[in-house]
């Protein structure tokens, strides 16, 4: 990728020469702690544009330079993920809430969505526990180990976002929901896509004993 260019748009200023009454010229950075920029970038490969919104701030030290908080894409627009026709609706519809949360960039809120998926999950394997950790834990007899702990992972990175108020940044997130799309891929999609082979060759051997 190639930087275009960088554009303050926030905070914006109107220039202005103060030098003939003495004082000197109009510096908008004196006293900002705070900004965000504008930054145009093009592929060397496809050429194709990207646009991205940064969000600075100035360290409470002295001289310090600005330091990059947060990094959003806004063209091309994020599209949000999605789930397999053969997952359960309330799961799909559940996870289809938390990916679009994500792709605004509401980490937090995405955090407790996918939580909220997990605890869908549980309740169709038909967990019954008191809480999502002894629903989960109560899944360990059927469900393989990677499974779980990637059901365990996304309940914890969910209690931090509800509880502490803790957001993770966009590519853990993206980590946590790349998690519990394998988790469905096992639950639901690999055995729906099994069944219907099996009933395939069913068909096939079938149409082959009457002929």
């Amino acid at each position: 990728m190639h930087l275009n260019n960088t554009t303050v748009i926030h905070p914006q200023y109107v220039a202005k020469d103060r030098s003939s009454n003495g004082m000197p010229p109009y510096d908008p950075t004196n006293g900002l702690s705070e900004r965000i920029t504008k930054e145009t970038w093009s592929c060397t490969y496809c050429k194709r544009t990207t646009v991205e919104l940064v969000w600075w701030k100035k360290p409470e030290v002295e001289e310090a330079d600005f330091v990059e908080v947060i990094r959003r894409t806004v063209h091309p627009e994020a599209i949000p993920r999605t789930l397999q026709p053969e997952v359960p609706e309330a799961i799909r519809s559940l996870f289809h809430e938390a990916a679009r949360t994500e792709a605004a960039g509401a980490m937090r809120l995405a955090g407790a969505g996918y939580r909220a998926v997990v605890e869908e999950i549980c309740k169709d394997q038909g967990a019954t526990g008191k809480t999502l950790y002894n629903k989960i834990t109560e899944l360990s007899s059927r469900l393989p180990p990677d499974v779980i702990d990637a059901l365990h992972e996304t309940r914890m990175v969910g209690n931090d976002s509800l509880h502490d108020g803790l957001a993770y940044s966009g590519e853990e997130l993206a980590d946590i929901a790349e998690l519990v799309t394998e988790v469905v891929l096992v639950l639901y999609v690999q055995p729906a896509q099994r069944a219907a082979m099996a009933a395939a060759r069913a068909a096939r051997r079938a149409s082959g004993q009457s002929a």
